[in-house]
């Protein structure tokens, strides 16, 4: 009889941890390693000034990251040959862990894009594009998503969390936060949902607004019942998810 109990608690307690780990996996955000390249940018050679100038500008991103908040912006070149590169990390990142990601991402991005006069790469912990300079920085040239295959039991409730949160970090980025940078989380039913808006903040106010409109009514069609998703562009994001995504 003993024995027999202890087996049941060993498979009782085997199949609790299973049961945690499913939890979990199931309640963690969607990151890939997101890639484009800007097709209509045109192309340049290796050895030409707008390659000279793209190296410069991105070599100079990571260390100016900590100044502004996780964010870069640098012009660098002549009229014909001038190249505008950004780096943006979530304001929730620490300095370290930003710059690192930068560093990391823009061989990276170099490799997949390299002889086109645009590009842009989202990961994890940061995004680094590059294109010719455009009026008021403001190019919405992709949207990329990241959608968990895994579906909410109640849909209704988490969109009905959903739109009051977007609600929540639309009002406080319309009044103009200097990093253009909201989080937020919210309790709905058992469960918790968290998420972040940011716009690069180098983009009007405006743009900001219609960025993130943008992408907010292309969540329910990509997304819709998802238990975490992102929605990336060149100047904006917005990532939700059941696990805090600023501590993973």
């Amino acid at each position: 009889m003993n024995t027999l109990m202890k087996t049941r608690s060993k498979i009782l307690f085997l199949f609790l941890i299973l049961l945690n780990v499913v939890s979990i996996s199931m309640s963690e955000p969607v990151f890939y390693d997101i890639f484009r390249c800007k097709t209509d940018s045109g192309t340049f050679q290796a050895n030409s000034p707008y390659k000279t100038s793209l190296m410069s500008a991105l070599n100079s991103l990571a260390g100016e990251t900590d100044k502004h908040h996780g964010f870069a912006s640098k012009f660098i070149g002549n009229k014909t040959d001038e190249v505008h590169a950004v780096a943006l990390c979530p304001g929730y990142l620490k300095p370290k862990d930003c710059a690192s990601c930068v560093n990391n991402t823009i061989p990276l991005l170099l490799k997949k894009c390299p002889n086109q006069k645009g590009a842009a790469a989202w990961r994890f912990k940061c995004m680094v594009r590059y294109t010719a300079p455009v009026v008021n920085n403001y190019d919405l040239w992709f949207v990329a998503h990241e959608v968990s295959d895994i579906k909410a039991k109640n849909v209704t409730m988490l969109e009905k969390a959903l739109s009051m949160l977007e609600g929540d970090l639309l009002r406080v980025l319309y009044r103009n936060d200097p990093r253009a940078y909201a989080f937020n989380s919210l309790g709905y039913g058992d469960q918790r949902i968290y998420m972040v808006m940011q716009c690069t903040p180098d983009i009007l106010s405006d743009n900001c607004m219609k960025c993130l409109l943008h992408i907010s009514r292309e969540k329910k069609p990509c997304c819709n019942g998802a238990i975490a998703a992102a929605m990336l562009t060149p100047n904006c994001y917005l990532r939700y998810a059941h696990a805090d995504f600023r501590i993973l």
